[in-house]
This record gives C-alpha cells, structure tokens and sequence, in this order.
C-alpha cells in the first residue's frame, strides 16, 4: 500500500462520516450508494470479457449497491453486479465504509474506479493512481470527474478536489504506460 499525506487521511475521515450522517441534505443511508457506476456497467462487462478477467476490485465501490442488490437489464434478472458481469471473486473496496474497509490484498485481474481520482487530494493523486496499477494483472477502469461537484466540506470546498482538464489526465495516464505496460488503460471521463 502506498504512502499518502495526513490530508489523505483526514479526507477519508471525512467521507466515513458521511457515509455515516449524509451530506448537505442526503441522509449517511442514501449518501455515495455507488450509483455513479450504473453508465459503465455494460462497458464493463465488455472488458471483463475480452480480457478474460476472472477477479476485480471496485476502489472506491460507496455502498456498493449494485453488488448487494437485484436489477433488470433488458427484462433478465440479475443479483447484482457478480451476477451480471460473470465473476464471482470481487473485492469492494472503500475505507470510508466500513464493511469495505479492509485493503485489497494481492492482484486482481481488473481494477474498477469510478468517480474516485476527483476526491483525492493533488498532492496524492499520482501516488494513489500508482497504487491502482500496482493492483491490477491485465486492466484499470477509471472514470474522472473534470468538473466541480455539487457538494461540499463544511469548511466550503467542494468534494472534487482535483479537477484537471482530459488532456492532462490523459497525459498523466501516458507517463504510467511504460511503468505498467501489461496493465490496458480504460480511461473516461464526467464533464
């Protein structure tokens, strides 16, 4: 596991106790249920298969939802996103929940991140997407927020507390290709 600031650590404090009491008029019950991962799951599912994944990690999975419950795609049932996808060794990962907490523990074939990168702090973010492909046998997923978010701390700054255009993101993601060559880059963005 990598080595991050102390406001690394003090920004999780803070997301555990959302996740706990809500945010702004969100209920702690209702606040980061992980539905940003809704758009992406039939992408996905894509990866999974043309990389042949048979374990992944959700870095950052909120309250995991669509793991822990039943949807229809196209009038199928699923239980949930193992169900869906076809992979039944998942690590959900998010220190900010509990039950998520613990860190993931050896490689997986895919790493999943989907509106997480925008939350870390600037001075950690290099180090904290190192530590994605340190995770990972064949494939990172990661989508990234570029623009503000509609929430805040309660000193007023927002959440999204590293905003960079697509063309830096994309450059910072190039410098890790030769770092990681095994490792495909799945990169996507929320404007």
């Amino acid at each position: 596991m990598n080595k991050y600031s102390k406001n690394y650590y003090e920004i999780i404090e803070k997301y555990k106790s959302f996740h706990k009491n809500g945010i702004k008029n969100q209920p702690g019950i209702s606040t980061f249920l992980g539905y940003s991962l809704t758009k992406w799951i039939t992408k996905i599912k894509e990866i999974i298969e043309i990389n042949n994944c048979k374990s992944l990690i959700d870095f950052g999975c909120g309250k995991a939802f669509l793991y822990n419950n039943d949807f229809k795609i196209a009038d199928r049932e699923f239980h949930g996103l193992s169900d869906f996808w076809g992979v039944n060794n998942i690590h959900l990962y998010d220190p900010g929940v509990e039950e998520y907490s613990t860190y993931p523990k050896g490689k997986h074939d895919g790493v999943i991140c989907t509106d997480v990168i925008e939350h870390i702090p600037e001075d950690d973010v290099v180090n904290f997407i190192d530590g994605l492909f340190q995770l990972s046998n064949k494939f990172i997923f990661v989508v990234i927020a570029t623009i503000p978010a509609t929430k805040y701390f309660d000193d007023g700054t927002n959440i999204h507390l590293c905003l960079k255009d697509q063309s830096v993101w994309k450059d910072i993601f190039e410098n890790f290709k030769n770092k990681y060559p095994e490792v495909i880059q799945y990169v996507y963005f929320n404007d």
